[in-house]
Formats: structure tokens, C-alpha cells, sequence
């Protein structure tokens, strides 16, 4: 295992480690990179999903 890799206690509880979500916004539901994570898998303590989902989406 990878030093980088998600383990139960550094993983990201919103994606379950796989570094996707299912969004549902624009009413298709579709997979895209996992805002609170940002991809990694790996929690990231004090981010702000809300804001990396913007940039993830490409909205100004």
C-alpha cells in the first residue's frame, strides 16, 4: 500500500475512499470527483467542499 493511499482512518467519509460522488445537480445523476476530498480518496481536514466544488465544476 502507497503512503498516499486512503486507509480507514485517514479516508474520506463522503466518497467511502474512492475519490467520486454521485451528483444529481443539472437532474441526471453522473459520477464526478469528490468535492471533500478532491479526488485524493484521503479526508482533508478544514477544506471547504463547497468552494473546491466550484472550481471542480469550472464555475467562476
Amino acid at each position: 500500500m502507497a503512503a498516499d493511499d486512503p486507509t480507514p482512518d485517514n479516508q474520506c467519509r463522503a466518497c467511502r475512499g474512492t475519490g467520486s460522488v454521485i451528483s444529481g445537480l443539472g437532474g441526471e445523476p453522473r459520477p464526478i470527483t469528490c468535492p471533500w476530498c478532491e479526488g485524493s480518496g484521503i479526508y482533508i481536514p478544514e477544506h471547504n467542499a463547497q468552494e473546491a466544488g466550484v472550481v471542480l465544476r469550472g464555475e467562476s
